[in-house]
């Protein structure tokens, strides 16, 4: 190019190898500006891959980093499985609680149930109010209300002693319960003792109730003077001898 150029030199005049001489110099900067923005092109390419092999070798997980991964999962695991077991443990606890609250309180045949239900039997009885100690007049104002509770406390300070009842089973498969508490006038004090045979979960036969009032005769409110199962049972002087073996001579 250089040697086209030292020709023309020799042909052509000043004025016009000036304006060639300023066209080729702008070329020659065009084409060096655009030398140097591929060269500045290819270094930042170069620079890119370098530093994403670099950032992929640090993000390279290590064998103790892998480790400690395993180890977080295993302890992820475990409170998951204790957390699932406590919340199992805490729903069945719930669900016996309330199965026991249930069948004490709302069940026909619980303890509780039976004991409001024969204390309100007394509340409404003539007899049982006159054993008590109240007048005529007295149980024709009505709106009588005892004191029942399950024992008497030695200590006057300690608060009456709950309702307690024995449940077992009879020889005719079913549950039988015998309650014993005591029902308090103004005037005087009653024991009341009965026995109930649970026939179902809502059903409730109850064999005998009586109230015992110092001074007074035994007085049913239901059954009559007779042994009851659990008597005939568990009595130790029953016709079958002492403790189920009759002592003595035999008889021919």
């Amino acid at each position: 190019m250089f040697k086209h150029v030292a020709l023309l030199n020799r042909n052509i005049s000043p004025s016009v190898r000036i304006s060639l001489c300023d066209s080729l110099g702008t070329s020659l900067l065009a084409n060096r500006q655009k030398t140097d923005w591929n060269r500045s092109l290819l270094r930042s390419v170069r620079f890119y891959s370098s530093s994403n092999g670099d950032s992929k070798e640090a993000t390279a997980p290590t064998a103790q980093e892998r480790a400690n991964r395993i180890i977080y999962h295993v302890k992820a695991g475990s409170r998951l499985l204790l957390s699932s077991w406590l919340i199992i443990i805490a729903a069945g606890a719930t669900l016996v609680t309330s199965y026991l609250v249930a069948t004490e309180i709302f069940s026909p045949s619980g303890e509780t149930s039976t004991f409001n239900r024969v204390v309100n039997m007394i509340e409404k009885d003539e007899n049982c109010l006159r054993l008590l100690g109240y007048s005529d007049s007295e149980i024709e104002q009505g709106g009588i209300r005892l004191k029942a509770y399950g024992g008497m406390s030695p200590d006057l300070w300690t608060r009456n002693i709950p309702v307690q009842a024995t449940k077992f089973s009879g020889k005719d498969q079913k549950e039988h319960m015998i309650m014993r508490f005591f029902v308090e006038s103004n005037k005087t004090v009653g024991v009341v003792n009965l026995e109930a045979i649970e026939e179902n979960f809502i059903n409730q036969e109850l064999v005998y109730v009586t109230i015992d009032v110092k001074g007074h005769n035994r007085h049913y409110l239901i059954g009559g003077p007779h042994l009851s199962y659990a008597q005939k049972n568990l009595n130790p002087f029953s016709s079958e001898g002492f403790l189920g073996v009759k002592w003595g001579s035999k008889k021919n």
